[in-house]
């Protein structure tokens, strides 16, 4: 990897026409503040400024031959093309002990002003901005232009494109460009500063207008049942469409004639969970992350601390893959549960978002009897075809016995 970075380096300093000891200079202004953002000592014979120089620039040159790759067909781009070698540099870039702080990417980016296209120097990053705001100007001068068409008209052949979504920065545009497996090329709310790449992954998984309800108590004990106990009270589980982020809500419940709780049913909505043996990496560096600075709005903790107390077997991850809340790309309904349970091991939260949603699973769960006695009739006697016709038999055996008996001691 390291003839990689090297390589990577060396590329990037071809596209800016900033020096090497310009750039050097750059990082060595920063040193001190760079230096306080990681914990623990360096190695004294090491080249500090060197090591995050060509690291930033690697990253740099990464994310603008990800753009590249797309139009240009260049063999030395094999790091991108590869699916196997790009999502292996994807992971090593989430790692929690491997991130360089965004802003000072950031500001590197914006001083060295890289050339945005290897096959056209002369087009940069910054000049393709300037042309995207230029074209966002145009409808300003409409009025000017009384004979041209504002709309397009319905007998000409043209398409409205979609508007891309807008960033603040275009070092921003390529970062989402790079992991949209996690960003979906979704662009941040103003005001968010990102810290560095496992806190912008972490900013797509948390959910949109959470709030923290309830008394938020700690739910990392046995407080919910498990997900076969809760169907077997009337409570359905749903995946929760549109939306990629992991949360779990309250659906709309069933509405049935009886005015009775112990007749009432109750849906749940989850994000749809793929699992997959690349994900395990990716979700403990993110709550890694929370333990240590999101502690109190530990959302992705709480998502699989709640998780792990629905998953308990392998009949409740069968439930969840029928109800379409897992997809299961394991092969193994077993290792899906030793992976929910695995996430959350050493892992505690002060409160949770979902202790409200807790109370009332556990509360429908002790009132819900009539559906919890028909749950377990079926499963017992209605099993199957032959369990049911064999029970059903059964009965008019028994009637029909009962009516001999007494008509013979008439």
């Amino acid at each position: 990897m390291e003839s990689h970075k090297k390589e990577y380096y060396e590329n990037f300093c071809q596209r800016t026409s900033k020096k090497e000891e310009e750039l050097e200079n750059f990082i060595r202004e920063r040193e001190g503040d760079i230096r306080g953002r990681y914990a623990g000592a360096f190695e004294l014979d090491i080249d500090f400024v060197k090591v995050i120089l060509i690291d930033a620039c690697f990253i740099l040159e990464l994310f603008l031959r990800n753009v590249n790759c797309q139009t240009e067909k260049n063999e030395n781009y094999y790091l991108l093309r590869s699916p196997l070698l790009r999502k292996a540099v994807e992971q090593d870039l989430i790692l929690l002990e491997n991130q360089l702080p965004y802003p000072l990417l950031q500001a590197l980016y914006h001083f060295a002003n890289p050339t945005y296209s290897s096959s056209n120097p002369g087009k940069n990053v910054q000049e393709k901005e300037e042309a995207d705001d230029l074209q966002h100007c145009l409808p300003c001068f409409q009025p000017c232009f009384p004979f041209s068409r504002s709309t397009p008209s319905d007998d000409l052949p043209i398409g409205i494109e979609k508007t891309e979504p807008a960033y603040d920065h275009p070092f921003l545009k390529l970062t989402c460009e790079f992991f949209r497996e996690y960003t979906k090329l979704q662009p941040i709310e103003n005001g968010v500063q990102v810290k560095h790449f496992t806190d912008l992954v972490r900013y797509f998984m948390w959910p949109e207008n959470m709030t923290w309800k309830g008394n938020g108590e700690y739910i990392r004990t046995k407080t919910i049942y498990e997900v076969r106990k809760l169907k077997e009270a009337g409570v359905k589980f749903w995946p929760n469409e549109g939306s990629e982020r992991f949360v779990i809500k309250r659906g709309e419940d069933h509405k049935c004639n009886f005015k009775m709780a112990c007749f009432r049913n109750m849906n749940l909505k989850l994000t749809k969970f793929r699992a997959r043996y690349e994900v395990e990496c990716v979700i403990r560096n993110v709550m890694a992350l929370e333990q240590f600075m999101y502690a109190e709005t530990a959302y992705v903790c709480s998502y699989f601390l709640m998780l792990d107390q629905l998953v308990d077997t392998v009949k409740d991850v069968k439930v969840l893959i029928e109800s379409e809340v897992i997809v299961n790309l394991l092969g193994s309904s077993n290792a899906v549960v030793k992976l929910i349970n695995s996430l959350c091991e050493q892992v505690t939260v002060s409160r949770s978002c979902y202790a409200d949603i807790c109370n009332q699973l556990k509360e429908h769960y002790e009132i819900s009897f009539y559906n919890r006695n028909i749950s377990t009739l079926k499963r017992v006697y209605f099993k199957d075809l032959w369990t049911g016709s064999s029970t059903i038999l059964g009965v008019f055996v028994l009637v029909f016995s009962i009516i001999g008996t007494i008509k013979s001691l008439m």
